[in-house]
């Protein structure tokens, strides 16, 4: 199948790389209002496609099966809706969208036309957090007290300097796929409050994001982009849990590369192939975005809360299966 990269900047590299490795999606087109940033990564990695500003204006000089969306975040609900509407499949960076509604419509649309929607969820996936979440289930007994820091260096700004919220919309995220791993309770409640630490960088900025479950659980993250590594934790965080009779600890060394050899792919690379694997079954496609709209809805309630400066109930997740 052949595939337009919608969006060339610093997260495109991961996504070449890792398609280029699978060898089963051709890259025919990248799509960037900044010609220069798409000539760059197509020299980067030895790329022939076409260059284009708009999907539209790829789709009318190449020929394209699947959309990857690496937009900033408030982008990626109009261009991968703009994408199913036209056909193509979708392979999405996160978060699948910034409210609840949005990432219903998209999954609604794909399973309408028959398409795949996919989207990143590298450190939900990880299979050392995984692990740590096996050991919290079979040892521990909820209620838990959750925390987590994701503290992670960002020298330059990127799309970032211009987003709104780009702590809670952009590395909270993440969070909320892991700490699904470890509570399986329905989340009830959240409070978020993101503030600008200017005085660092244009980009620099610190959230603090507390969430209640329904078995009593409480969950408490703190997660910043800073441009010093002196606060520095490993980009998937730093995090602590607390039950009756059970504690425990995840905290890999951000110093220390955690994809040795041995080790195998990175969980970016391993999502990025088991996104490529559903597209070459046999049979209807399945829509697995579907599964990542407990993560949108606890993103949902945390803007809503982060805009109105108090706590959000968590908007109900309606059944999404086919």
């Amino acid at each position: 199948m052949k595939a337009a990269i919608i969006g060339c900047g610093a997260i495109a590299g991961r996504w070449v790389r890792s398609l280029l490795a699978d060898g089963r999606i051709e890259i025919t087109a990248l799509v960037d209002p900044d010609q220069q940033a798409a000539r760059a990564l197509a020299t980067r990695y030895g790329l022939s496609p076409v260059f284009a500003t708009t999907l539209t204006e790829g789709l009318a000089q190449a020929t394209i099966d699947v959309v990857v969306n690496l937009t900033p975040p408030e982008l990626h609900y109009a261009v991968s809706r703009s994408a199913l509407a036209q056909g193509l499949h979708v392979l999405t960076e996160k978060p699948l969208a910034l409210s609840l509604p949005d990432a219903l419509d998209l999954i609604h649309l794909a399973r309408e036309r028959g398409l795949l929607l996919a989207v990143m969820h590298n450190r939900g996936a990880d299979p050392e957090f995984l692990a740590f979440a096996d050991t919290v289930r079979t040892g521990g007994r909820p209620p838990f007290a959750v925390t987590a820091d994701t503290l992670v260096a960002l020298p330059g700004p990127g799309f970032r300097a211009g987003q709104h919220l780009p702590v809670t919309t952009d590395l909270a995220v993440h969070a909320f796929d892991q700490v699904r791993a470890l509570i399986t309770a329905p989340p009830t409640e959240v409070t978020c409050v993101e503030t600008a630490t200017g005085f660092l960088a244009a980009h620099s900025s610190i959230a603090v994001i507390t969430v209640h479950f329904a078995d009593g659980s409480l969950f408490t993250y703190r997660g910043g982009y800073i441009v010093a590594p002196a606060l520095r934790t490993d980009a998937g965080g730093d995090w602590r849990i607390e039950g009756q009779d059970f504690a425990a600890r995840w905290a890999p060394d951000p110093h220390q590369a955690r994809s040795a050899p041995e080790a195998g792919p990175p969980a970016y690379q391993r999502c990025i192939t088991a996104m490529v694997d559903v597209l070459h079954q046999d049979g209807p496609l399945p829509v697995p975005a579907a599964d990542n709209l407990a993560s949108i809805a606890l993103l949902d309630a945390a803007l809503a809360s982060a805009a109105h400066r108090f706590s959000v109930p968590v908007p109900e997740v309606p059944d999404a299966r086919p």
